[in-house]
């Protein structure tokens, strides 16, 4: 089996539990890059978790957060969670991941203390916890907080 995400290429043969576990591990090191330029990861099995649409993989961090009416930081770090669960079909994220997210990909100034908004965002039940992710608490959006990022999008 043949994937190819961007300009990375893997291609791996062998039994279908090993294909499998090896496009995951690839899908997974590419993610982030999938997710900023758009590109839908394609593998042979559908990723648990993964609710994106195809209009909505079109749109760049920057550009999502200039359509979300965002006027806090507790509100921008919820957006980050929205864009990262939703739109790039994270599983779950960290508090770090957020900070990136709002950082490096939407290109505005990060919060100070992005775990303490997110723990603002729980005390809404916009979002809750969900484990761990790489030794770091891990949350999800609930649905009330996926409902207030869509209702706070420009039309």
């Amino acid at each position: 089996m043949r994937v190819r995400i961007g300009d990375n290429e893997l291609e791996v043969s062998g039994p279908s539990g090993f294909v499998e576990k090896k496009i995951a591990e690839f899908v997974e090191l590419n993610k982030e890059k999938t997710c900023e330029r758009g590109i839908s990861p394609k593998t042979s099995a559908p990723q648990a978790g993964h609710r994106s649409t195809a209009s909505s993989r079109q749109i760049s961090a920057a550009q999502f957060f200039k359509k979300v009416k965002a006027r806090t930081a507790v509100d921008r770090v919820l957006a980050a969670g929205y864009y990262l669960e939703v739109l790039c079909g994270a599983e779950n994220f960290t508090a770090a991941e957020i900070r990136d997210t709002i950082q490096k990909k939407a290109k505005i100034p990060p919060p100070k203390n992005p775990s303490d908004l997110v723990n603002n965002n729980i005390q809404k039940g916009y979002m809750m916890a969900a484990g761990d992710k790489d030794g770091r608490m891990a949350f999800v959006l609930t649905s009330d907080g996926e409902e207030f990022i869509k209702s706070s999008l420009e039309q």
